[in-house]
C-alpha cells in the first residue's frame, strides 16, 4: 500500500499519499490487528476535518473559545492540533497534564476538568 507512517516523538500518525484513502488505512489496521496477538485499540482522526470544524466554529461563535478534552484522544498529534491553532486543552489526569505541558501549551489555556479532584493538580 502507498502509505507513509510517521511514528516518533513528534508525530504518531499516518500521512495518506494521493490515491490512498482513510478506508484503506482502516482496512489495513483491522487486518493487522486480526492477524496479531497485539489487541491494542487505535483511533482514527482526520486532522483536516478538525481544522475545518475549528474554522466553522470561529465563524459561528467567535466570542467563545472551546477547550479540547484530552481524554477524547491523547495522541500527541491530535492534542497538538488544537494547541497549535490556539484552542485550550482540558485534562483530567496526571498523564494528560504531562502530555499537555510537554507540548508547551501556556497555563492560561489549560483547565483541569476532572469532577473528582486529586491533590496533585490542586497544589
Amino acid at each position: 500500500m502507498n502509505l507513509n507512517n510517521v511514528s516518533n516523538e513528534e508525530f504518531d500518525c499516518y500521512f495518506l499519499n494521493e490515491g490512498f484513502t482513510a478506508k484503506d488505512l482502516l482496512d489495513q489496521k483491522i487486518d493487522e490487528a486480526s492477524s496479531s496477538s497485539d489487541k491494542d485499540a487505535f483511533s482514527v482522526a482526520d486532522l483536516e476535518d478538525i481544522l475545518k470544524k475549528h474554522l466553522k466554529w470561529l465563524k459561528a461563535l467567535p466570542w467563545y473559545s472551546p477547550f479540547y478534552s484530552v481524554k477524547c484522544s491523547d495522541s500527541r498529534t491530535t492534542v497538538r492540533t488544537p494547541a497549535v491553532i490556539g484552542r485550550g486543552l482540558d485534562y483530567a489526569s496526571r498523564t494528560e497534564i504531562q502530555l499537555v505541558q510537554s507540548l508547551g501549551v501556556p497555563p492560561g489555556r489549560i483547565i483541569y476538568a476532572n469532577p473528582c479532584k486529586q491533590v496533585f493538580p490542586i497544589k
